[in-house]
């Protein structure tokens, strides 16, 4: 007797980076995501008048609404450049020419960088049901540094572009899906809470000495995007999405904090929020591992951020208070809004090959 097919232990989620929007393209990486994605095609009901209580006329497809929001447990160094390259875009390639690997991010605010749009392919042992969605790019993404030092967890969510299958005649899929031979990294190292330290000062140059010591319990970092779907009438006969016009961009960062002097008292970080004026913090996390992406250089990840306070909130931690303090970044002159540097063993090939 043949086992029930379509397992959900047996499900996968590969990505390939593109070239160009409205042109997939293999997948390079399969990633440890769990969650599915969502295909509304956008059947209607023709309003008209049939002589039936009931539907009688037959629906027609519209313009269809794809999204998936997808989730990593356990957010490793490797798996990170995905979020990073399909929010941010820019096109990013890696420098290094041993097996680490370094991804630097330092998104524009006075102009746009270009998209890093991403083929999506998903499905499971049941090879005629494998879907092959285009034109994947990020609206936003959240990533956690839980209580107890563990390690980071995240959540994502996608915009896509235009979708395909293996079992549907209309809408095939181009090239072979799923992608043969990818299978999720069984030894990718995480981000652990463990190894994060926070430094805040009153300018870049100051953040050296910055570090903000038995405080930071937790947080929560939060990036989100406006993006306008956009298709024009191109005689292509699909309803795919022919480009997207990016918005208002919100990076947050949420702070759990310890009371100490320098989170709570004056000339602390709360005396900053309560301030009759703005004040302007920078902000710096920086993750180094105990695991090496190559001999003497450890995988790593620094992310710096200008922000400004916006709301603080009581909490309580078994029997102590801490406090939780939420700023957002803004566009700075000199610093801009983000500067990532992460350092781990994902070449471009991997992630799939940068654009233009």
């Amino acid at each position: 007797m043949s086992p029930v097919a379509g397992l959900v232990r047996l499900r996968k989620h590969q990505f390939g980076r593109q070239l160009n929007l409205g042109t997939k393209v293999a997948a390079t990486r399969a990633y440890p995501f769990s969650g599915t994605p969502d295909a509304d095609l956008g059947w209607i009901d023709p309003e008209v008048d049939a002589g039936s209580r009931d539907p009688a006329e037959a629906p027609y497809r519209g313009p269809s609404e794809l999204t998936a929001g997808l989730e990593f447990p356990t957010l490793n160094y490797n798996d990170v450049t995905l979020p990073l390259c399909a929010f941010f875009g820019g096109d990013v390639s890696p420098t290094g020419g041993g097996t680490a690997k370094t991804w630097t991010h330092s998104p524009a605010s006075a102009t746009v960088d270009e998209l890093d749009p991403f083929t999506y392919q998903f499905g499971d042992d049941v090879l005629t049901d494998w879907y092959q969605f285009g034109d994947c790019v990020l609206e936003g993404f959240e990533i956690t540094g839980p209580e107890g030092l563990g390690a980071l967890s995240a959540s994502t969510t996608w915009r896509l572009g235009s979708v395909a299958s293996t079992g549907s005649t209309d809408s095939p899929v181009t090239g072979t899906v799923p992608t043969a031979g990818l299978s999720v990294a069984t030894n990718d190292v995480p981000i652990f809470l463990k190894d994060i330290g926070i430094y805040i000062a009153s300018t870049t140059g100051g953040l050296a000495a910055g570090q903000v010591m038995d405080a930071l319990h937790s947080f929560v970092f939060r990036a989100s995007q406006e993006i306008d779907l956009k298709r024009y009438a191109n005689a292509t006969q699909t309803f795919d999405v022919s480009d997207y016009g990016p918005g208002a961009r919100v990076l947050e960062l949420e702070l759990t904090f310890a009371k100490t002097a320098d989170t709570v008292g004056t000339g602390s970080e709360s005396d900053a929020w309560m301030s009759d004026t703005a004040v302007n913090r920078f902000i710096r996390l920086v993750a180094t591992s105990t695991a090496e992406a190559q001999s003497g250089i450890p995988y790593s990840w620094s992310g710096t951020l200008p922000m400004r306070y916006y709301t603080r909130a009581e909490g309580e931690l078994g029997n102590n208070s801490v406090i939780v303090l939420t700023a957002r970044a803004f566009y700075d002159a000199t610093a801009g809004v983000l500067d990532s540097i992460l350092i781990n063993t994902l070449t471009e090939a991997q992630l799939g090959l940068a654009g233009s």
